[in-house]
């Protein structure tokens, strides 16, 4: 790997467009197979008749878990101690089975593999703190592929259609000179921009860019579409191009941010929720309501509102309860819209996205997300870290055109009633938000070690 890397950024930039191409040929043979197909139409023809969600989750559980017990040592183990008798009669049995924690993902990892071929390898960590190795099979990863590609396809996205996706991954060497942030995958009709290089001073290559290459979806990290879409507001630069649909990922987005998006882009958005690990997909509908694809596996909501994913598309790593670290709120709720799987009120949190409080009690994006609500255009974006049990530093840019120095007064004393005055609170003016190695910006940054 460090070999292909040190070739790729050896290279001048028409031959990484080339590599970048080849490479996704590679991934589209990956990922686009008989399997994928089969999928795809399966859910496009459920659009024509109704099913019954529960009854199909029960089966695919059922025919899950026999894998489980067959090929995980660490199942044939949980399985046996606790003795779990598979057929399972009622999806309420699944709680007969113990959550799987990080902890015993990372420290029993092997043991929890499945022994069959599954070369697709996924990390995970992040915010977690935890380095955790996954794996898939081919069939896994096409599965995958065939919801994400149905989500699009019911917002009028057909695959191949001109693409436009902010990616955390680096494509411009640091001794490049030419500001070209931007690279071309062929294979999928597909320009990838790289978020690690948006700055105020590169912001309008990227809308030249988008405008010449005029996509017609956008996907990706939004905290780069974001950056981009203030740069064209405050500025004033138009936007030529007109994307039917933008799909974020991995990060949360506040109310204000996603209506900057929508309105300098032209287009509405439409989220989804997948975590590193294959968890099951939660997408959007266009009456604005996020469903679980069933097909794909089983959300349990604890009283905390944590989720514990049973997933049936993770056969290199079989994942059963899983307590990912994410947050969500179900919804008793049905949709017009007619999809069949559960509808989920709200994601409410990802990973540790939260600041601890001494007396045990956590405060989470959601919260945090609406502070700057009280403070309309006079802040551009903000973030939260914490390292220390008794002290938050909240980092902020200005907007300089219209912030006074009464805001941050107020700022301070808003933050200190959220926090019941348990907590010190640094104010910090910066003129842009860090981002981390892996490209994004996070809303919270939490240092304090990580309790399992």
């Amino acid at each position: 790997m460090q070999l292909k890397q040190s070739i790729y950024f050896h290279s001048p930039i028409f031959l990484q467009n080339i590599l970048t191409t080849i490479y996704g040929r590679v991934l589209y043979q990956e990922r686009y197979g008989p399997v994928y197909q089969k999928r795809l139409q399966e859910l496009k023809e459920k659009e024509r008749f109704q099913t019954n969600a529960q009854t199909e989750q029960l089966a695919r559980l059922n025919q899950f878990l026999l894998f489980c017990q067959t090929y995980s040592p660490y199942y044939q183990e949980l399985f046996e101690q606790y003795r779990i008798t598979l057929p399972l009669e009622t999806l309420d049995e699944l709680k007969q089975i113990p959550v799987l924690s990080k902890e015993i993902l990372r420290t029993r990892n092997a043991d929890v593999h499945a022994k069959i071929r599954a070369p697709i390898l996924g990390k995970t960590g992040g915010t977690t703190g935890k380095s955790i190795q996954v794996h898939y099979t081919k069939e896994d990863m096409q599965i995958r592929m065939a919801h994400l590609d149905y989500f699009k396809w019911t917002h009028g996205i057909e695959r191949g259609m001109r693409r436009a996706s902010f990616t955390g991954q680096t494509l411009a060497a640091e001794s490049q000179k030419a500001p070209v942030y931007w690279r071309m995958n062929k294979a999928i009709n597909q320009m990838l921009f790289t978020i690690k290089n948006i700055n105020p001073q590169t912001a309008a290559l990227y809308i030249e860019q988008l405008n010449r290459f005029n996509p017609e979806s956008i996907d990706g990290l939004p905290s780069g579409m974001i950056e981009v879409a203030r740069h064209a507001k405050k500025y004033n630069i138009r936007c030529t191009f007109r994307p039917k649909a933008i799909f974020p990922t991995a990060e949360m987005m506040t109310a204000a941010e996603r209506q900057l998006i929508e309105e300098v882009f032209h287009a509405p958005i439409f989220d989804q929720y997948a975590s590193s690990e294959g968890a099951p997909i939660v997408a959007e509908c266009r009456y604005g309501k996020k469903h679980l694809h069933y097909e794909m596996g089983i959300i349990e909501v604890e009283e905390d509102g944590q989720i514990l994913v049973t997933s049936f598309d993770t056969h290199g790593t079989p994942l059963v309860r899983y307590r990912v670290g994410d947050r969500m709120t179900l919804s008793e709720t049905t949709c017009q819209c007619g999809h069949a799987g559960p509808v989920i009120a709200s994601i409410d949190g990802r990973g540790r996205s939260f600041i601890q409080l001494k007396n045990g009690h956590r405060i989470f994006e959601g919260e945090l997300a609406g502070i700057v609500r009280a403070f309309p255009n006079c802040i551009e974006r903000v973030q939260y870290i914490q390292s220390d049990k008794e002290e938050i530093v909240m980092l902020y840019v200005p907007d300089e055109r219209c912030f006074k120095e009464e805001h941050e007064k107020e700022l301070y004393f808003v933050l200190k009633r959220l926090f019941g005055g348990q907590m010190e609170v640094l104010l910090r003016a910066v003129p842009e938000i860090p981002k981390e190695i892996s490209g994004k910006t996070l809303l919270i940054k939490q240092l304090l070690p990580e309790t399992s």
